[in-house]
């Protein structure tokens, strides 16, 4: 195997191997055996034809490509490991040369471990932020729960304050139904405002299957910017009218909650906003701290390769969290008017910001020697376990070595930030 080592900036590096004809044999080989098993090849049984019968039928070049991928990772990592390279993320290649007969020629750019020199942290003393509970808190979280157990119920009467309607409407300019113009029973409550200003006062007092039509004008300070100050034509027909029976807040109503009365459903609802108070107070205090050691630290140039690589894990977050509530990504990105390109070019900065996070904790984690015992790995994998019991899917990757090195980086990381925490309080 012949290797050329170019530099190139920002802490990257470009290998160029070449794979000899002698050492590509095994693999060619391999491959060979394992495509003859599906293969219908005659006078032989599965898998046993030579190379030379298996080459004629299949093609040569369909073995190579076949083979190429696990060409590629075992010869990568005898590379990196032979030139004494730190590398960090997956490498990206572009395959130079691959034919018949010849040497496999491909280039690896790869993004090297940059260094790491901590600043002097450790005499900082960050403090959290106090938490208090407003009483507002509380009554909003109430008005919430009130609110998700409305009672609704049909009225021929004329709309009013307090009703919720559904309506199909129609929006125009000039004769031309704006984006998002036209919607059948969509649900308003009247007195939310949540329409532009005059479109409630217009169909107040209006009743089931009654239609109206009427010009307002959008806001000059319109979110759609578009639409900003422009009359339109509204074309509203209204399906039905509900009365609300909104309950009141007591005894009673805590009962169908599931508490004894309205004061222990109140001190539940603080404790909860307080829970989750804590929580986020506790997450900006790490970053709080994390930032600060990075500013007082020197890191070198973090290589583009890593940057993309948290940007695509961050994409991908988010579009676990988009699944999760329902929408898919190419739908998402329509409603906020961006293209992925515009995504990873948002990501950008707070990616580097959770490179530089990574770096330095892997870089306290060696200077203070913090290590996980096999026994913390496995008492963490033997708990999901029970969690995901009933999932074999599940199970089935929490035996995996891959996922073992990911909760050893969790583990690890949760331990210098209880070190890190344990020295700014």
């Amino acid at each position: 195997m012949k290797i050329d080592k170019k530099e190139l900036e920002k802490n990257t590096i470009e290998l160029t191997i070449e794979i000899t004809r002698e050492e590509l044999k095994p693999f060619l080989n391999k491959t060979a055996q394992k495509l003859s098993i599906k293969t219908k090849i005659p006078g032989f049984r599965p898998g046993k034809a030579p190379y030379k019968t298996i080459k004629n039928i299949i093609g040569e070049m369909n073995i190579y490509q076949e083979a190429l991928n696990d060409i590629i990772n075992k010869t990568y990592y005898k590379a990196i490991q032979k030139e004494k390279i730190k590398a960090v993320g997956q490498p990206e290649i572009k395959v130079e040369k691959i034919a018949p007969g010849n040497p496999l020629i491909y280039i690896a750019k790869i993004a090297l471990l940059p260094k790491v020199k901590l600043g002097e942290w450790q005499n900082k003393k960050i403090t959290k932020n106090k938490i208090k509970v407003e009483k507002e808190e509380i009554e909003k979280t109430i008005k919430q729960l009130k609110e998700m157990n409305v009672k609704e119920t049909i009225t021929d009467k004329k709309i009013k304050k307090g009703n919720k309607v559904e309506v199909d409407f129609k929006i125009s300019i000039a004769k031309v139904i704006i984006e998002g113009g036209k919607n059948s029973k969509y649900p308003i409550i009247i007195g939310e405002g949540r329409m532009i200003p005059g479109f409630e006062d217009k169909i107040i007092g209006l009743k089931s299957n009654d239609e109206k039509k009427f010009e307002l004008k959008f806001p000059n300070k319109y979110f759609k910017k578009n639409l900003a100050g422009k009359k339109a034509d509204f074309k509203v027909k209204i399906i039905n009218v509900y009365n609300r029976e909104i309950p009141e807040a007591n005894d009673h109503f805590a009962k169908t909650m599931g508490f004894e009365n309205i004061n222990k459903l109140n001190k539940q609802l603080e404790d909860n906003i307080k829970k989750d108070k804590v929580g986020k107070e506790e997450q900006r205090w790490e970053r709080e701290i994390i930032k600060y050691i990075v500013k007082k630290s020197n890191l070198e140039d973090l290589p583009e390769t890593l940057i993309h690589n948290e940007i695509h894990k961050m994409i991908h977050e988010l579009e676990y969290n988009i699944q999760h509530q329902g929408m898919d990504m190419a739908g998402y990105l329509k409603s906020i008017k961006k293209t992925k390109e515009d995504l990873e070019n948002d990501f950008k900065p707070q990616a580097k910001e959770r490179v530089k996070a990574a770096l330095i904790l892997r870089q306290i984690s060696q200077e203070e020697d913090i290590r996980i015992k096999d026994k913390e790995i496995d008492e963490y994998i033997n708990k999901q376990k029970e969690i995901y019991k009933e999932n074999k899917e599940a199970l089935k990757n929490l035996t995996d070595s891959n996922y073992r090195i990911h909760i050893i980086n969790i583990l690890t990381n949760k331990k210098v930030i209880n070190f890190i925490k344990s020295k700014v309080t």
